[in-house]
């Protein structure tokens, strides 16, 4: 959750409709809400464990824990705001 804003990362299986065509992401008000989960995983060829902390500077991997698809961003804009995709 963003801490200030309090909003939570926000994705299901609705493709953009143009650029990447690949499943979006937004943003949710603080609620609970299924699409709004997210598996926090380490990096392939690490030694970080489930279960231990994460230290500042580690590189982690975000999964959407619904449809099991990676956070990650292309060059394309964005559809509605113009600022480069994460999908």
């Amino acid at each position: 959750m963003h801490e200030r804003t309090k909003f939570r990362l926000h994705s299901h299986d609705v493709p953009y409709g143009s650029g990447s065509g690949q499943q979006s992401v937004t943003s949710f008000p603080n609620v609970d809400d299924a699409n709004s989960y997210w598996i926090v995983r380490p990096q392939p060829d690490t030694s970080a464990k489930q279960g231990h902390a994460i230290t500042p500077g580690t590189i982690v991997r975000l999964q959407h824990m619904r449809t099991r698809k990676w956070l990650h961003s292309h060059l394309h804009a964005s559809p509605i705001t113009g600022n480069l995709e994460a999908d």
